[in-house]
């Protein structure tokens, strides 16, 4: 049986039939009457279904997102941009050792934890970037500590560098992958979300770009697409200042856009002085660059700081 959600069932007979609901759940209640404690009532909708001759087979092929995921549906598609890889730990069960890797992905609706059991796809995880785009197939819901998670498991397959865009990615408001911090309190390796000011701000630079995945170009040959024609791509690297610390973050195609629109064309002067002194908030990971032995800050979401919303968490914990 196709594992779904009693409403994902209900809205494919509708669309299906074009029963109203009454006369829907009417005919799910007579299968349960009839079934008794033999069936749950998204069982009794599967049989409806059925007998009504709605391919559910369609609806399980159908593409999600992030929102939509509902903990016990099976068979999930589904795409999104790598934005941490948390890698892969070694575990003990009934004497034998098993690996386990997991990774966070987001799309335009939210982000969501990936976790990959099966030893293939764990060694195409090894390979994944952050801020490609993947496809996860054959995937399933469950749920840890009220919060959704993605799972690969023998039947699960992991798709690198796919040839989808992906818009800016919504980062869910309550998630303990993400979490808020002081920049005095960053570590390497870290995915944080980060609150400051705008303290200075360097040119943009440029690199040759692939149009599919954004990787590095070389004489116009993309090590995974071949020939293609080049887009420039900009790196934007500023100082980040919250009153505990100061941090400098690396921001890349898009999240450069958001404070500087056309970095190409636009007088870069022109907008540093109306940028510096800008708060904002910025989600990525810590990273330790080795070279000037320092903490940077890889940027994968920069968005306007809500002031109205930080009055209200700060009366919050005043009053607690």
């Amino acid at each position: 049986m196709i594992n779904l959600n009693y409403e994902d069932i209900i809205n494919k007979i509708k669309e299906d039939k074009g029963l109203s609901d009454n006369e829907i759940k009417s005919k799910v209640t007579e299968k349960l009457n009839q079934l008794g404690d033999l069936i749950s009532m998204s069982g009794a909708a599967h049989i409806v279904a059925n007998e009504l001759g709605v391919r559910l087979y369609d609806l399980k092929k159908k593409r999600f997102k992030i929102k939509d995921l509902v903990a016990g549906i099976n068979s999930i598609d589904i795409v999104g941009k790598v934005l941490n890889i948390y890698g892969i730990r070694e575990f003990t069960r009934k004497d034998k050792i098993g690996r386990v890797g997991s990774m966070l992905i987001g799309d335009e609706t939210g982000t969501v934890r990936v976790v990959i059991w099966e030893t293939n796809q764990l060694d195409l995880m090894e390979k994944a970037e952050e801020g490609s785009v993947i496809r996860v197939k054959n995937a399933y819901v469950k749920e840890n500590n009220g919060f959704k998670e993605l799972h690969i498991g023998s039947k699960g397959i992991l798709e690198l560098n796919v040839d989808e865009e992906i818009g800016d990615v919504k980062f869910n408001t309550v998630s303990r992958n993400i979490d808020k911090k002081k920049i005095s309190e960053l570590r390497a390796g870290e995915f944080a979300s980060l609150n400051g000011f705008i303290v200075q701000l360097f040119e943009p630079r440029f690199y040759d770009a692939c149009p599919q995945c954004n990787r590095k170009v070389i004489d116009g040959n993309c090590e995974q697409h071949g020939e293609v024609v080049i887009q420039k791509n900009a790196i934007l690297n500023f100082y980040l200042d919250d009153g505990s610390g100061s941090v400098r973050v690396v921001a890349f195609r898009d999240n450069v856009k958001k404070l500087i629109p056309d970095p190409e064309n636009d007088k870069f002067e022109d907008y540093k002085n109306n940028i510096i002194g800008n708060i904002i908030n910025v989600e990525g990971k810590a990273n330790k660059n080795q070279m000037f032995d320092r903490i940077e800050f890889m940027a994968n979401n920069i968005q306007e700081f809500d002031i109205d919303a930080r009055i209200e968490e700060l009366m919050k914990e005043t009053n607690s």
